[in-house]
């Protein structure tokens, strides 16, 4: 398999040594991030079987209400033994688990946790450790992670702002959709000590929705959002920033970031304690670039 992706940078995160929770991570020569099939399966500490440690416990009956249709279609392929090889920088072959994929596995054990349908000890466990993987790489994403792990970052292209606003920001205007759950709202009332009425929203909820959600896509993605929404005469924004994110990976990640947001609401009683939560587990949003003039 002569044109089969090799690994150009690899690294190990280690996120919790006492519990020996860790991630080998792969940058490939087509750009790729990915992890290795069996190292995937020692992050959420199942043993036995190798790499189809994995792909065995994604076949269980419980687990699959919560797989995106993402992890669906890898998982088909998996059962038919059609995972194509990839190869580490000395050439070992090895299957291949993309980020994005164990980022959706992350957020399906903790919505598993969230609604109680974990039932065994085992099963508590894992989720527990993919809690604390999707905890730590909540700041910043797991491709920004890998990237610094494996040295990759230091190698990236100058234009890296431009790739990234590529990626997150559509050129045409999207039609209008419901985005942000009443959910989302209600916890923010409740933990401000508002009362929820629906619409309008005061504009401070607003400033709060950028501080919490858009602040935490990839920088640089607010400033061009808001200059592609600017305000008219009446000083209401022309459309909704997520109408100019892209159907690819804007969108899908601002949906993760409203997720993980409105968990954490959920576990606050006061808007002070939800402050220290997200902080805790978000950090403060990475600045790298300066705001495009």
């Amino acid at each position: 398999m002569q044109n089969a992706p090799r690994a150009t940078h690899t690294g190990t995160w280690e996120i919790d040594s006492e519990k020996n929770i860790k991630v080998e991570c792969y940058v490939m020569d087509n750009g790729e991030r990915v992890l290795s099939l069996r190292g995937a399966a020692r992050t959420m500490g199942l043993s036995g079987g190798g790499s189809q440690a994995l792909t065995r416990n994604l076949n269980t009956q419980w687990i699959s209400p919560y797989l995106s249709d993402s992890l669906k279609d890898w998982l088909a392929l998996a059962n038919r033994n059609e995972l194509p090889q990839y190869f580490t920088k000395r050439g070992t072959p090895f299957l291949p688990f993309e980020a994005s994929l164990f980022v959706d596995l992350c957020k399906g054990y903790v919505d598993a946790m969230h609604d109680n349908a974990l039932k065994t000890e085992g099963q508590i466990l894992t989720a527990e450790r993919l809690y604390a993987v999707m905890t730590a790489f909540a700041k910043t994403g797991l491709v920004s992670v890998i990237d610094e792990v494996t040295g990759y970052q230091e190698e990236r292209d100058r234009d890296e702002l431009q790739k990234i606003l590529a990626k997150y920001i559509s050129e045409e205007l999207l039609p209008w959709t419901k985005r942000f759950p009443d959910e989302f709202y209600k916890q923010m009332f409740r933990l401000k000590g508002w009362e929820y009425k629906g619409k309008p929203k005061p504009p401070y909820a607003g400033k709060l929705t950028n501080e919490y959600i858009y602040d935490y896509l990839p920088d640089g993605v607010l400033d061009e959002l808001k200059q592609k929404t600017p305000k008219n005469k009446s000083g209401n924004k022309t459309h909704r920033y997520h109408q100019y994110l892209t159907e690819e990976t804007g969108l899908p990640n601002l949906d993760r970031q409203l997720q993980q947001t409105i968990a954490l609401m959920k576990a606050a009683d006061t808007w002070e304690e939800f402050d220290k939560l997200f902080k805790k587990s978000m950090g403060e949003p990475i600045k790298k670039f300066e705001s495009k003039k």
